[in-house]
């Protein structure tokens, strides 16, 4: 079993769904995997999005792990309240970390 790490760009509205249909297909072969959510991604992680609100509860069913990058939800005025059940803040420091060292394959979109 090898640990995945998928790092999304893109928004719901905007192709953003790869990640979470590649990180599904993933869990399906019992692999780890941790979605992180960078610049328009961080719009699935609003509570109040409906398609993001899907590809959450997607993500959820099938066991992901969902960090949002804090600057950009910070830069989108997604504050702390906005942020959907399941969805961790997460920093840059963790994604360099996870990228060096609590991951064996990374794949950004």
């Amino acid at each position: 079993m090898a640990k995945y790490l998928l790092i999304e760009s893109k928004g719901p509205l905007d192709g953003g769904e790869y990640s979470f249909e590649v990180g599904r297909q993933l869990r399906e072969q019992q692999h780890d995997v941790t979605v992180y959510l960078l610049q328009d991604a961080v719009f699935a992680a609003r509570s109040s999005m409906p398609a993001g609100q899907q590809l959450l509860r997607d993500a959820e069913k099938h066991g992901l792990g969902l960090l949002a990058d804090g600057v950009a939800l910070r830069e989108r005025g997604i504050g702390a309240g906005s942020i959907a059940k399941g969805v961790r803040v997460s920093d840059m420091n963790e994604l360099v970390d996870l990228l060096m060292d609590r991951s064996d394959k990374a794949i950004w979109h």
